[in-house]
């Protein structure tokens, strides 16, 4: 009919969206707010003796301690390595700080798990071999005797003088009598855009340098084509501490597993609640809870958890490592 008011079918989608879009949200709403009511038995009363694993724990056996005094504020932590002779541990953490280095921190203990000392090194090219942590031009013995200064190699042939027969015995002879060998190329160490009279000298000579430790100090040769020369690296690492399986927290091992869930409240990937753990060295165990999230089990299957723990213990050991997703390390060990 000619002068009716036309519907605008843009407003009627847009109220349609929205009614719908409502409805939606109303349906997980009614959803959570219904699972998050469901009943479940009250947690027995034998859980409530177990402690919160935060503040650390102990009984009359084990005690769990934190390692740092806060949180190991760490990016990546690398799997704990043990020198299998003194019983000395030595934990790595691994950090991005800028563009122009990485956080090295390096923690040492002693033989009981007890922390000794530990070490920053801002720097890229860091690395390890054996008990030595390793730079292109400086090196550190602090594993070994806790110095914390950054160490020079002596320098073998700086000046460039040795031709290249000279070069290759020289290098021989090094490389017979080392027990550690390390090779840097040239454009690793100069870089392509130095500007630096004495790098771009080495760049241009396209100068390699071979680091070797002999008799307990380290030496280093430079010159061009070393990283050629036969017989190659002679790298060691200190033993990997084991890392146990913690894929299957709902099962019982030997070590650590979840005795008990209680369901606080349901998340989107499941239930957020409070995980009741059994951690157990030899024959003793100790009790402590944590939140946990716990991913319900289709069949069978055993529940699955949701956690970042840690789990590292030597055979020789007398103490294991325990870290959490918080970023909180422990020592656990016999009272």
């Amino acid at each position: 009919m000619e002068g009716s008011k036309k519907r605008n079918p843009y407003k009627t989608n847009a109220m349609l969206l929205v009614v719908i879009g409502g409805l939606f949200l109303l349906t997980h709403l009614f959803h959570f707010a219904f699972r998050n009511t469901i009943d479940q038995p009250p947690t027995p009363a034998q859980y409530a003796a177990y402690l919160p694993l935060d503040s650390g724990a102990k009984n009359a056996h084990l005690e769990l301690k934190s390692l740092f005094a806060n949180n190991l504020d760490r990016g990546r932590l690398l799997p704990p390595l043990m020198d299998p002779v003194t019983g000395m541990v030595m934990l790595n953490t691994v950090k991005e700080e800028t563009n122009y280095s990485d956080g090295n921190v390096y923690y040492r203990l002693d033989s009981s798990g007890r922390l000794v000392d530990s070490l920053l090194v801002e720097d890229y090219y860091i690395s390890l071999n054996r008990e030595y942590i390793i730079h292109p031009n400086y090196y550190y013995s602090w594993f070994l005797d806790g110095h914390q200064e950054k160490r020079e190699y002596l320098p073998v042939n700086e000046d460039l003088k040795l031709g290249t027969k000279a070069l290759q015995q020289r290098y021989e002879t090094l490389y017979r009598d080392a027990e550690l060998v390390q090779l840097f190329g040239y454009q690793m160490l100069w870089g392509n855009g130095t500007t630096e009279r004495e790098k771009r000298k080495y760049y241009d000579t396209k100068t390699d340098k071979a680091i070797f430790l002999i008799r307990n100090k380290w030496y280093a040769l430079y010159g061009k084509d070393l990283k050629t020369m036969p017989g190659g690296e002679k790298k060691k690492s200190l033993d990997t501490i084991r890392q146990l399986n913690l894929d299957q927290l709902g099962v019982p091992n030997p070590y650590l597993y979840v005795a008990n869930f209680r369901k606080d409240s349901k998340g989107y990937e499941g239930w957020d609640g409070t995980a009741y753990l059994n951690i157990m060295m030899g024959k003793d165990t100790l009790k402590v809870s944590t939140g946990m999230t716990l991913n319900e089990s289709v069949g069978k299957q055993p529940p699955k958890y949701v956690h970042s723990l840690e789990y590292f213990r030597g055979k020789t050991m007398p103490f294991a490592i325990i870290c959490k997703e918080n970023n909180r390390c422990y020592i656990l060990k016999s009272n």
